[in-house]
């Protein structure tokens, strides 16, 4: 292959030194304590990008023979012509802890590279969202949210599960069901995040009340329970329901502003439907 081609060259990745905390020159402190994310400066060279506009991100990555790429089932937006395409569980247990217990696709879509070239393959979430990059190396073991996962380079990773711990109402009422889903191992995983990414670090001890949509993933370290919203009226007829989440720290957390519950409710909003100027001003309002 001449030099200068296409296939050569090496896409930028996001800054994992930071471990996933929002790069200082980009970072906005919040008065709360937590930091808008955004993707920090790239560095000289990477097998990864993340393109696009922040409504809806791309993730183009350069694979070398033999590698690999696995995403969720109906992500895959382009790939040069050596690219093939497979499907698998991964296991029945994999796949059986994936569909029953994790939220996502019981099958996985493999990209694969079986030729001599280097070549390139995007895929893009299913809904309107960012890709945020996870560095198993520096993070294994945590947890994501239900249908958050996008993709994984190589095959050193895996989707794990654990009870939830807290009895009865964390299981029903805090947002992640009766399992936490885990990711563990030493590659690169990229996680769906819709509207604005917030990242802190709790201090031990130190909890923080989330609406339970909006919990996108957390440090192995943190512990997650609920709290009532308030009284009859807060929870029948402001939107909040009966319980929000809370968080506790130690650790790491990030939370998300339009998750695909949400986004879902939004669009589907009663007295919504339909066409013309009425429907797009909700929706344009609803956003």
């Amino acid at each position: 292959m001449k030099p200068g081609t296409m296939m050569e060259s090496r896409p930028w990745q996001q800054d994992m030194s930071t471990s996933l905390r929002a790069n200082d020159a980009q970072a906005r402190q919040m008065g709360s304590g937590f930091e808008v994310w955004a993707s920090a400066p790239p560095p000289d060279s990477s097998n990864y990008m993340i393109l696009g506009s922040e409504f809806s991100q791309i993730l183009e990555v350069n694979l070398q023979p033999g590698e690999l790429i696995t995403a969720e089932p109906r992500t895959m937006l382009y790939m040069s012509s050596g690219m093939n395409l497979e499907a698998d569980m991964g296991g029945v247990g994999q796949g059986l802890k994936r569909g029953c217990c994790a939220g996502e696709s019981m099958f996985r879509l493999h990209l694969c590279n079986n030729t001599d070239n280097v070549e390139k393959v995007a895929v893009t979430p299913t809904f309107p969202a960012k890709v945020v990059p996870i560095d198993l190396g520096e993070h294994d073991g945590m947890v994501f949210n239900r249908g958050a996962f996008l993709a994984a380079i190589g095959k050193d990773w895996k989707v794990d599960i654990k009870r939830v711990q807290g009895g009865l109402g964390v299981c029903c009422c805090a947002g992640q069901g009766l399992f936490l889903n885990t990711l563990h191992g030493n590659g690169m995983v990229f996680l769906n995040a819709g509207g604005s990414v917030l990242t802190k670090v709790l201090a031990p001890g130190e909890e923080i009340v989330v609406d339970k949509h909006a919990v996108l993933a957390f440090e192995r370290t943190v512990t997650i329970g609920i709290r009532r919203t308030g009284g009859l009226m807060v929870c029948c007829c402001a939107g909040q329901g009966l319980f929000n989440t809370v968080l506790t720290g130690p650790g790491f957390i990030m939370v998300h502003s339009m998750a695909l519950s949400r986004l879902r409710s939004a669009i589907a909003m009663p007295g919504q439907g339909g066409g013309g100027n009425a429907g797009g001003a909700n929706a344009g309002g609803g956003a």
